[in-house]
């Protein structure tokens, strides 16, 4: 064997083969390692050193842009802001910088609509575990040209998804709290749904509650009409969940649904629900099928496809709070 030495200029050239996955989907990327932003998806690189390559260790997150307005933006870094609290992570910019930095890297993309993963390193250091050998945390913002919702096959929405029990092992409560970028066990989730037929896996924990899927929230809506979704003890606080059930007191002020409580739900809740979907920035997901059994009448339900506009309404119409203008010029 004879390894090719290459040169720079073959490596970055002007469309390397090695990034053509993904790569048009790459519109702009902020790094605080070169202090700026590249719009060229083969420059979007990052130092293998970091410790969230070799480590996982880091946070993120990830929020749609709506008619050029970032969706429930605050509550993103709020979250943030937490995640780096409980692992010690010091953010390298105060959260309101982070802000601005990222709502600008959306803005030279020029992306009106579009998805924004952020995320927060413990910096480079070495290949050791120990978190004190890098001495700056770094952010990285990359802005994608489809949102999440834009990613989900089209007959998820129209149709419905399937859904199995996870036999993977569930994350610790603390784990859950932390929107880390340590995401091995919620991998494992998708890749047993795959193997099994299945779209999604859904946790429950060791007494059968519900917990989560792979990278939503879940909720049911019960047999006699109360919407119901998991305490955030093995669940991460999603910001999708969390609107839902602001938004869901139209549902109920109108007579759709009886209720909504955030409490323990077991297995069998599950299996006699009248609906189970799956919620995600802003994007409802309707389960028909779940472990083989039909759910409901087996087709997407009214409350799924009621939050699903009221989302959509939110993000277009919706007040101030969760509709950030981004700002286009510079």
């Amino acid at each position: 064997m004879s390894l090719d030495i290459l040169t720079r200029d073959e490596v970055f050239s002007a469309k390397p083969k090695w990034r053509e996955p993904g790569g048009s989907n790459y519109l702009a990327m902020y790094s605080s390692v070169f202090g700026g932003v590249v719009t060229d998806p083969a420059l979007m690189v990052m130092p293998l050193d970091d410790h969230v390559i070799n480590r996982g260790d880091g946070i993120f997150e990830y929020f749609p842009v709506v008619d050029g307005h970032a969706y429930c933006l605050e509550s993103h870094m709020t979250r943030l802001k937490r995640s780096a609290e409980i692992i010690s992570l010091d953010l390298p910019f105060d959260i309101e910088t982070i802000g601005k930095i990222t709502l600008e890297t959306v803005a030279i993309s020029g992306a009106k609509r579009c998805g924004v993963r952020m995320f927060v390193t413990r910096g480079i250091g070495d290949f050791g575990c120990s978190p004190t050998s890098p001495k700056n945390s770094l952010l990285y913002v990359i802005v994608l040209a489809k949102t999440a919702e834009d990613g989900y096959p089209p007959r998820m929405f129209t149709k419905g998804a399937t859904a199995i029990t996870a036999h993977v092992p569930l994350k610790p409560g603390f784990y859950a709290q932390v929107k880390s970028t340590d995401y091995l066990l919620n991998a494992l989730v998708a890749l047993e749904a795959y193997r099994s037929g299945a779209d999604f896996g859904i946790w429950f924990d060791q007494e059968g509650r519900l917990a989560e899927s792979s990278t939503e929230n879940v909720a049911i809506v019960s047999e006699d009409g109360n919407l119901k979704y998991p305490p955030f003890v093995h669940a991460l606080r999603g910001t999708g969940i969390v609107r839902a059930a602001q938004l869901a007191s139209e549902l109920m002020s109108c007579g759709e649904i009886t209720g909504i409580s955030q409490t323990d739900i077991t297995q069998h809740e599950v299996y006699e629900s009248s609906e189970l979907f799956l919620l995600s920035s802003g994007t409802v997901l309707p389960i028909v099928k779940f472990d083989g059994r039909t759910v409901g009448n087996g087709k997407p339900g009214p409350v799924s496809h009621r939050l699903s506009e009221l989302f959509k309404k939110d993000m277009t119409e919706g007040p101030a709070e969760v509709r950030t203008p981004v700002g286009y010029d510079r």
